[in-house]
């Protein structure tokens, strides 16, 4: 069911760090909310494996929209800060043929916009 609040958002995704902390995957490094109003706002954090791989995220939502990240960005990096894969929807040059997109060391491929928890699953596949 999807959010129907900016907070309602935030708690579901405090939920899905909560559990990754619980389970060991991983240690929250810093989180920021930024709430602009009932349904608009901004939370970015950082996630830590223990293999020393971090997870930057940033998520601008507006939970009235039939698609409420405005704007996102969930960068892992491994230990010496070189990229794992990114997802953002931020403007290319050359343009891509949809804002969604996925950066790999293998290049940028289109992808459907992940949620939270699909990241997540992704690394700690990745980890095991």
């Amino acid at each position: 069911m999807p959010a129907i609040t900016f907070l309602e958002h935030v708690r579901s995704i405090e939920e899905v760090m909560n559990r990754a902390i619980a389970t060991g995957d991983a240690t929250l490094v810093s989180l920021q909310v930024d709430q602009r109003s009932v349904v608009r706002g901004l939370i970015s954090g950082s996630l830590q494996f223990d293999d020393g791989s971090t997870l930057h995220f940033r998520e601008f939502v507006d939970t009235s929209q039939a698609e409420p990240k405005v704007m996102y960005v969930y960068h892992y990096q491994d230990m010496g800060n070189t990229l794992i894969f990114r997802y953002d929807n931020a403007a290319h040059r050359p343009a891509l043929s949809q804002p969604a997109h996925r950066h790999s060391r293998a290049g940028i491929e289109l992808s459907a916009v992940p949620s939270f928890s699909s990241v997540l699953d992704q690394i700690v596949k990745q980890m095991n």
